[in-house]
């Protein structure tokens, strides 16, 4: 009898509301379903191609083009009258001298040029080749001192290569040349430029170059 009260006295003792089981043992624990990731997720993502460490020493992708036409004025050793003059120009920027990512204050250029001027030379007519066309072919550098929606000035100097084709009493030679462009922007990309130029030869002889051209700026 004893045996009994104590038995119903342990039952009575247990509330309903406890799991027999531990969670972790129960028989019928719910399942969450795996979620199943993107493929497209899964592999990596293509490496981003950095930016461009540094420009090249001259810039060619703002290449600019200057044709010119104008007057060549000679000096008394020329023993010519002034001639025409046709020349075409070349420019690109030199980013190494100039603020990082600020083109358009790239102040320090490169520029080439070929000239093209016709003399006529004041000799007695028993001398042959009087007259002809001398070619020019000059590198050099070049500044920007004003670059702006309205305003371009530019100076530059370099070496030149004189071509007489044959002009009588003419040599072929090397020299220097300093010269100045002056011009007002028309577009975002065009300018209307006057260039004059000096360019030196032997025995104090020199050639004064005025030309009127169109920058075109690519």
């Amino acid at each position: 009898m004893n045996l009994a009260w104590l038995a119903f006295a342990l039952a009575a003792q247990i509330s309903p509301d406890v799991d027999a089981l531990p969670r972790h043992l129960a028989l019928e624990e719910p399942r969450t379903p795996a979620v199943r990731q993107d493929p497209a997720q899964e592999r990596p993502s293509a490496p981003v191609r950095a930016p461009q460490a540094e420009r090249p020493l001259i810039d060619f992708e703002w290449l600019e083009l200057t044709p010119a036409a104008g007057l060549a004025v000679y000096s008394s050793k020329f023993l010519s009258d002034p001639g025409l003059a046709v020349s075409i120009r070349a420019h690109a920027p030199i980013p190494l001298f100039s603020p990082p990512g600020n083109v358009v204050k790239e102040y320090f250029g490169a520029f080439a040029q070929a000239e093209f001027t016709t003399i006529d030379r004041d000799m007695s007519h028993t001398v042959s080749h009087r007259k002809g066309v001398a070619s020019f072919i000059s590198l050099g550098l070049d500044y920007t001192f004003i670059r702006d929606n309205t305003w371009l000035l530019v100076g530059r100097a370099g070496l030149m290569y004189a071509y007489y084709g044959g002009i009588a009493d003419l040599k072929n030679g090397v020299g220097p040349l300093v010269g100045l462009s002056a011009g007002i922007q028309i577009s975002g990309s065009m300018a209307i430029a006057y260039s004059p130029e000096l360019i030196f030869g032997d025995t104090g002889s020199h050639i004064f170059l005025n030309t009127v051209g169109v920058l075109i700026q690519f």
